[in-house]
């Protein structure tokens, strides 16, 4: 007598079927539910106001909108020198993924002063800082730092965004370490033309969670000269192993212009920065443990989070110049990655892998198909990796339907 088969039953596979189903949708939620819901640690938007009015005297002047409560405030606004900048209604051309309206910026910098009913002090010297904030001794395990300005004049350094210190050779160093000057981190306007004899470049400049050799400061550059009256959208993102610089200029498309991989950028309590309880400041920096290097500029829109975010979670909106639709079939998917991965470190065309039409298959081209997984045009999609995880394992889940128990 044949022994009957339950696990072949079609009640079992049925229940099976929706069980698998079900875990499915819930994977699937569960990665486009974090994906969504990357913390924003910081979001200054310089929306107070009103148009023409100096940031106030006192502290928490300058607001977080992200809700976590790290506001700024300028050192003085009530007496020489007057450090405060002014609220504009010059503001980037490109929309906010959120939809908020972008109605001012901050004019910081010479001429900035409430149209000269201020005295000047010694201009420039404008700037806003984290006094006392919870963000000032937060570690970051990834980062993206964004903002929008637009240079008002190209005359020697100025930093736009930065965290104060001198964490490499201060006051307490440790055996070995290397003295330094530079900061935790810098965004600014070169006034040389370092690196690669290019005049004032966008610099991005780093220490690492090590924090202690020379090796543990890194940099990432524009590759051109920045021009005044033009609104250059930034942002920059470090994971563990790799850091990038996406810039989109004026009404133009996002596009990757440097970047470091396979690196080891992590400290001993897996931060990516290096840990100092100093203020993040915006409009000046700092050089040798000194506030330095004013800004004559508009910036708008600075903005802090805890993650790595992808061209299509980036904080401005800007159209799309790349496609990682290799073969052409409407979605940006797996197949492409694996047309991507055979074409890599070569000459290629769009065929093979060429992403953004430079000839070249290489990791900027991987970064536009991350950007774009899911999608023939940029939009929000859950973490690339995961998804393309998922997309690995759905197949094989449900293959298991088809088979006979």
């Amino acid at each position: 007598m044949r022994r009957r088969r339950i696990a072949g039953s079609p009640s079992f596979r049925r229940h099976f079927q929706t069980v698998i189903t079900g875990f499915l949708a819930i994977a699937a939620f569960q990665l486009m539910f974090s994906a969504a819901n990357a913390v924003t640690v910081a979001n200054w938007r310089h929306e107070e106001g009103p148009a023409g009015s100096l940031i106030p005297d006192g502290p928490n002047t300058v607001q977080d909108s992200s809700g976590n409560g790290n506001h700024m405030q300028t050192f003085s606004s009530a007496f020489d020198p007057y450090t405060a900048a002014t609220y504009s209604t010059s503001v980037p051309p490109l929309p906010l993924r959120s939809g908020a309206a972008n109605t001012l910026s901050l004019d910081f910098g010479t001429g900035s002063d409430a149209g000269g009913t201020v005295p000047s002090g010694n201009e420039p010297n404008d700037d806003n800082y984290s006094n006392g904030k919870p963000i000032n001794t937060q570690l970051f395990s990834a980062l993206t730092v964004e903002l929008a300005f637009n240079m008002k004049s190209i005359v020697g350094y100025q930093a736009l965004v930065g965290k104060d210190g001198k964490p490499l050779g201060d006051n307490m160093p440790t055996p070995g370490e290397f003295d330094s000057p530079v900061p935790p981190f810098k965004i600014m306007v070169r006034g040389d033309n370092f690196p690669n004899a290019i005049n004032n470049q966008l610099f991005v400049e780093w220490i690492d969670g090590d924090g202690h050799l020379e090796e543990d400061i890194h940099h990432l550059a524009l590759g051109e000269t920045v021009q005044a009256n033009k609104w250059y959208q930034v942002a920059v993102t470090l994971s563990p192993t790799e850091a990038q610089l996406w810039v989109s200029i004026d009404n133009g498309p996002y596009t990757l212009r440097d970047s470091l991989t396979g690196q080891d950028f992590v400290g001993p309590a897996n931060e990516i920065l290096v840990s100092d309880p100093t203020p993040w400041s915006v409009g000046r920096g700092m050089f040798g443990n000194g506030v330095t290097d004013w800004s004559n500029a508009f910036i708008d829109e600075v903005k802090i989070s805890d993650t790595v975010l992808t061209q299509s979670q980036f904080e401005f909106v800007a159209p799309t110049a790349s496609n990682a639709d290799f073969d052409g079939n409407g979605l940006v998917d797996g197949r492409d990655f694996l047309i991507w991965q055979r074409g890599q470190g070569g000459a290629g065309m769009h065929t093979t892998g060429d992403a953004n039409s430079d000839n070249t298959v290489n990791a900027a081209d991987l970064a536009i198909w991350k950007s774009q997984f899911g999608s023939s045009a940029v939009a929000a999609v859950p973490e690339p990796c995961s998804v393309a995880l998922l997309a690995l394992v759905a197949p094989a889940l449900v293959s298991v339907l088809r088979r006979r128990f």
